[in-house]
């Protein structure tokens, strides 16, 4: 941990000194941090990792020292105004303020729906198909017998209808939750209300 604090922070002091005479570029580098949020939530498919507020706070208030240093004629720095540099960082800060909000609204993988399958990793189906045994084996009866096929909820413990899909949302441990229930569960925990297993993202 502390090699890769030390050398990343070498790393930037390098190419902050390779780069001083290039302080807009220097400035660029430093507003590009969304970037990896955006490339880390499209591969591990993880929907609404950051509140839309946050980002759009956080954007605005990073954005100040760089628009004071190169749009203040009297900067302390004593930098000439460089309004170019100005436009160019809130158009970058803009872009990648859209992109995250386009992935908590529309999904992670958004931008990349053209992409051939088998490239990023598999998506875990929480709306799959279950088979009968391990229905009742998780207590939802057997259908070839005519008997029930709801499990109840441990999340609000009402009963769950297993055979609407669009409605339950199955564990890869087999256990049955409301759609509902189960996607605000994993806002605070990513494991199994049940059994306390690892959850995959959503």
């Amino acid at each position: 941990l502390y090699s890769r604090f030390y050398g990343g922070f070498l790393l930037g002091f390098l190419t902050m000194y390779w780069l001083q005479a290039r302080p807009w570029l220097i400035a660029l580098l430093t507003q590009t941090y969304w970037l990896p949020q955006i490339v880390w939530s499209a591969w591990s498919n993880a929907k609404k990792p950051l509140a839309p507020e946050y980002v759009v706070g956080t954007s605005l208030t990073r954005l100040l020292a760089p628009l004071y240093v190169f749009g203040c004629p009297t900067n302390f720095l004593r930098l000439k105004p460089q309004y170019g540099t100005c436009f160019m960082l809130v158009v970058w800060q803009a872009l990648q303020v859209f992109g995250l909000l386009a992935q908590h609204l529309n999904g992670p993988r958004c931008f990349l729906r053209w992409m051939p399958s088998g490239i990023l990793p598999e998506v875990y189906d929480y709306h799959r198909k279950v088979e009968d045994a391990a229905l009742a084996a998780a207590g939802g009866g057997d259908p070839e017998r005519g008997e029930a096929g709801g499990v109840d909820c441990v999340i609000c413990m009402t009963p769950v209808r297993c055979d609407a899909p669009l409605e339950r949302m199955v564990t890869p441990c087999s256990h049955f939750f409301h759609k509902e229930c189960l996607e605000r569960w994993m806002e605070v925990k990513m494991e199994c209300p049940t059994c306390r297993g690892v959850l995959p993202p959503l």
